[in-house]
């Protein structure tokens, strides 16, 4: 049931990426305890990063979003000897990488366009 959960936080910070524990649990309608929980579960994973001011974001593994057993394995079981799973994971992790570095110009470009206070 937990892991159910933290597909539902992930999903939910997929297309609300830098929303904080109290939103997901209004938008999903669970306790903020088990928001929380969840939330602790998917950072330890590495799938979620904790921004400023407690804000969350789904990080570059979560933006293909994983499978129900993929939230309870580490990358290194999932790939195994195979050599073209090797390849296409490989693959997989250099969209993220361009995608964080889409992301990472815009924050950038953001910052430099705000006036200082």
């Amino acid at each position: 049931m937990a892991a159910r959960l933290e597909e539902r936080v992930l999903a939910y910070l997929r297309d609300h990426q830098g929303a904080g524990p109290r939103e997901i649990a209004d938008a999903l309608g669970e306790p903020l305890t088990a928001i929380r929980r969840a939330l602790a579960r998917l950072r330890d994973a590495g799938l979620v990063a904790r921004g400023e001011e407690g804000r969350y974001y789904a990080v570059a593994y979560a933006v293909k979003g994983p499978g129900p057993l993929e939230l309870r394995r580490r990358v290194s079981h999932r790939l195994g000897p195979d050599c073209e799973a090797l390849a296409a994971r490989l693959e997989d992790l250099e969209r993220a990488v361009k995608l964080l570095d889409e992301r990472l110009r815009r924050l950038e470009e953001k910052c430099r366009d705000k006036p200082s206070q």
